[in-house]
């Protein structure tokens, strides 16, 4: 009897530690969103259909990477951004796409809901990230600062953050950064239509 409640008690706890470890729908597409695994994603949703407004849109920023659906399709799903913006997963999810689509200040707006949304510190790393990317493409450097200040204080991608400190003091040097350089190129060149 003692070795069948111990038996038992075991796949208690292991069943436990599977759902605790299980990821949300989000947390799996916004890892596929991560690795650029777009056919990944477009394989998941045509297995089962996500229910979450964040993934469809990113559903159908990899169907537009795969060449699958029309250039404006991206863009006409982005509508309806400010409901999507419900978890800090989803804020950063759409904050990912937005900076993909060369959309800075929805991707700031993002950003910045993500980490209002967060409870971790560790998880608003990836927020105050996209906060300083933003922040030095529309050359808001005392922003920049002020988060290149929060991350080392708290050890949140310290050396990422001793990194970009160097482009706030020598602006210059974004011409280093091919993938700021167009973003800025492409926040100077177009206005935002899409800004909440």
């Amino acid at each position: 009897m003692k070795r069948l409640y111990l038996w038992m008690l075991g796949v208690g706890c292991a069943l436990l530690l599977c759902a605790c470890s299980e990821q949300s729908e989000e947390e799996e597409y916004d890892e596929m969103q991560r690795n650029e695994d777009w056919a990944g994603i477009v394989e998941k949703d045509r297995q089962q259909p996500t229910q979450s407004l964040a993934c469809h849109k990113v559903v159908r920023l990899a169907q537009y990477r795969l060449g699958v659906a029309p250039p404006g399709s991206v863009y006409e799903c982005l509508a309806d951004s400010r409901e999507v913006l419900a978890s800090p997963v989803a804020a950063m999810m759409m904050s990912d796409m937005y900076i993909q689509l060369g959309m800075v200040n929805m991707s700031q707006r993002a950003a910045f809901e993500s980490m209002v949304k967060e409870t971790d510190m560790k998880q608003c790393g990836r927020a105050l990230r996209r906060l300083t990317e933003t922040a030095i493409i529309t050359r808001q450097y005392e922003v920049a600062r002020k988060y290149i200040a929060i991350m080392d204080a708290n050890g949140l991608h310290r050396d990422w953050a001793r990194s970009m400190l160097r482009i706030v003091e020598h602006p210059e040097l974004i011409s280093e950064e091919p993938v700021y350089l167009q973003l800025r190129k492409t926040y100077d060149e177009t206005e935002d239509q899409f800004f909440m």
